[in-house]
């Protein structure tokens, strides 16, 4: 559930006041001088790599400061840590600046930002210098911060006790018990239920589907939906289908993805038979190996075509990967 768990999450930086809270408040003073909330609009998350593999990142907005400099923040949601952090960070800030030079764009600076809301602390690395074994020498051409971390667990709830949405967020997930996170749904329903009643219904679901199961399992988080209904029965029935579409959506990719393993899977056993049945058990051997790392169509078009295109064994271990060395 973890990929749902963080979907959701994202629906709540959909939100341009959350995100412009999160600028104001929750990024290191100063680091922003002249952020005009206005310029803020969202950014194409979906990434298209050298390989023409699609990647997407949780979501992004584009800013200005006030002297005109464009600003990306790269918005990672996370509710479990995650040690390659780090790298996934690296990736998606280069694969932001290739889609920019190649659609001739000017190249933004990039803030990578990971919101994380799990109960155990964030231990990851922040940067690659740290994860990896480096000599001395070397450390200046590894790349160094990676990201900023927005822990909200770690975050003061004293110091965010306002009723802006990104602080209602931080001190849910800094409640320390099911009565406390009540309080501040209600908090937060009484300012935004009229104002914005889409944030609240992200907030809701977030704190259904995900704040209630993983910090206040003993708690009947039915309640939730409870207290919606005292004020805005209406609203009960949009999360309800919030709900039932996120389910159904994650019943979907958990389906796709075991049809796509099962295709692949018949797909390396079919050509591997192929394969034997034409140069022997040593082309079929080597050409499974090779197999093994193959996902996409593409390559395993390439590699019938090879069966069918080359004359003899040898010619066939040629084009793969160390075939020759197998037996």
């Amino acid at each position: 559930m973890r990929e749902g768990h963080d979907r959701i999450a994202k629906r709540l930086f959909a939100h341009s006041g959350v995100v412009a809270e999160t600028l104001r408040s929750f990024l290191p003073q100063g680091l922003l001088p002249g952020f005009d909330a206005t310029t803020l609009r969202r950014f194409p998350a979906e990434r298209v790599d050298a390989r023409l593999a699609l990647r997407r990142a949780d979501i992004a907005w584009e800013f200005a400061l006030r002297d005109g400099v464009r600003i990306v923040l790269l918005i990672e949601a996370q509710s479990t840590p995650d040690a390659a952090m780090a790298a996934r960070m690296t990736v998606q800030c280069a694969m932001l600046w290739e889609d920019c030079q190649r659609r001739g764009d000017a190249v933004p600076a990039i803030i990578p930002l990971v919101f994380y809301t799990g109960r155990p602390r964030w231990k990851a690395v922040h940067s690659l210098r740290e994860a990896t074994e480096c000599p001395p020498g070397l450390l200046a051409y590894m790349p160094e911060k990676c990201y900023l971390l927005l822990d909200a667990g770690a975050l003061s709830s004293s110091q965010h006790s306002g009723d802006g949405r990104m602080s209602l967020i931080v001190r849910m997930a800094n409640a320390p018990g099911s009565a406390e996170a009540k309080e501040v749904l209600k908090a937060a329903r009484r300012r935004w239920g009229e104002a914005d009643r889409e944030f609240c219904r992200d907030l809701t679901l977030w704190v259904y589907e995900v704040l209630w199961p993983t910090k206040y399992k003993e708690a009947d988080r039915k309640e939730v939906l409870m207290n919606w209904m005292e004020e805005f029965p209406d609203v009960v029935e949009e999360i309800k289908k919030d709900i039932m579409e996120l389910r159904f959506e994650q019943g979907i990719e958990r389906g796709a993805e075991q049809a796509t393993s099962t295709l692949r899977k018949e797909q390396r056993a079919w050509i591997g038979r192929l394969a034997t049945r034409r140069f022997g058990q040593r082309a079929g051997e080597s050409l499974g190996e090779h197999l093994a790392n193959v996902n996409s169509t593409a390559d395993f078009e390439q590699v019938s075509d090879w069966i069918v295109d080359c004359a003899s064994e040898e010619e066939l271990l040629a084009k793969i990967p160390n075939g020759r060395s197998a037996r």
